[in-house]
């Protein structure tokens, strides 16, 4: 029976959660989990060989930009000004780390030898991403020395915020580009469909309500790399026991679902 339920879950497009999960259950009980799955999918990617190491934590270091940047909207909601001094001056040190990470991500890489893997796209978001970096932590520090000088600052809070949110999204995109060729389309739709809006969604914003509304299209997504990475073709060497972790703790927090 339980086997049955997977399959349709996973073929139908039209189920949605039999059970709302609230926030306190989701907290204690799901995104828990979830946070585990991602952290098993970073590490598993990282085991294709030109996968470059650092980049997770990279990623890593952007999502504790989220604070900062909702602190921003709060006490500058309009322009940069004095009020949000504390949190410029946090977002310059955190993009400072970033920024050193990036230039060792980026003197580190080396290009592909393989005939199979293109990641030229790749190394150029990368470097995309670092000159884009540069540009917002200029326009932070100027902001700031603004501040300190008691000029006033005409920077929109929104401006700010969007620069800060693309880097996230260069860098997301940049993830796919080092996965084998014949196994690319596969992570493309497992990281868009799954891990980043999760990461968006629930990891950072806590949105537990996109759970109950989502649940069937995430585990679509899951069954599908699952399905496709273990029985349509050849399971990439050392990923058989991520896979199985990842699909174990799915199967423990979709019970509260259904």
């Amino acid at each position: 029976m339980k086997i049955v339920l997977v399959i349709f879950l996973t073929l139908s497009t039209h189920v949605h959660a039999q059970r709302s999960v609230g926030r306190e259950s989701f907290l204690v009980n799901v995104k828990p989990a979830l946070n585990s799955i991602l952290n098993d999918f970073y590490q598993m990617i990282e085991l294709f060989p030109e996968f470059p190491r650092n980049m997770t934590e990279i990623l890593k270091q952007l999502d504790t930009l989220t604070i900062d940047k909702e602190a921003l909207k709060a006490s500058c909601p309009r322009t940069i000004n004095i009020n949000c001094a504390s949190t410029l001056n946090s977002l310059r040190n955190k993009l400072s780390k970033i920024k050193s990470l990036s230039f060792n991500l980026l003197t580190q890489g080396n290009m592909s030898r393989s005939l199979y893997i293109s990641n030229l796209t790749g190394h150029r978001l990368l470097t995309e991403f670092d000159s884009e970096l540069e540009e917002v932590k200029g326009q932070l520090d100027n902001s700031s020395f603004f501040l300190a000088g008691g000029v006033k600052n005409k920077k929109e809070t929104f401006t700010i915020i969007k620069e800060l949110d693309e880097l996230n999204t260069l860098l997301s995109i940049a993830v796919v580009e080092f996965v084998p060729y014949n196994y690319k389309e596969d992570f493309r739709h497992f990281f868009f469909n799954f891990v980043h809006p999760v990461q968006q969604q629930i990891s950072k914003n806590n949105n537990f309500e996109f759970l109950n509304r989502n649940i069937n299209s995430l585990n679509f997504s899951i069954n599908l790399l699952n399905q496709t990475l273990t029985k349509k073709k050849k399971t990439p060497e050392g990923m058989g026991p991520f896979l199985a972790t990842i699909h174990n703790r799915w199967n423990s927090l979709i019970r509260y679902y259904f």
